[in-house]
């Protein structure tokens, strides 16, 4: 007696858009998204255009002010508030961050 089982899977491209990790698919917005959400109170604010005007691509957020390259390097901070916001606050609040990703997708952290 033969038994005979035929498994049909997804391809990986499916799978992926499924969970919306395609390349800049709704996981990758949402990430950009909480990056910048996350790192308002992290950027160097007098009057607020810095912070406001700051623009979300998939794949990056850009921060548009003439001034935004000598603050990101060289502001000297208050509180929060300093250089390097982004990676300040990834390093504060990554693990948040890469967790709400996977919920978002139907993962699992490790």
């Amino acid at each position: 007696m033969n038994t005979k089982v035929k498994i049909n899977i997804d391809s990986t491209e499916k799978i992926l858009l499924k969970r919306g990790l395609d390349k800049n698919g709704k996981a990758q917005k949402f990430m950009t998204h909480e990056i910048r959400r996350l790192s308002d109170k992290y950027v160097p604010k007098r009057s607020g255009p810095l912070k406001n005007t700051a623009v979300e691509k998939p794949g990056s957020i850009e921060y548009v002010q003439p001034y935004s390259r000598r603050q990101w390097y060289e502001h000297k901070g208050k509180g929060l508030r300093g250089r390097q916001w982004c990676l300040r606050m990834w390093s504060d609040r990554g693990k948040e961050i890469v967790k709400s990703v996977a919920d978002m997708a139907g993962g699992k952290i490790k």
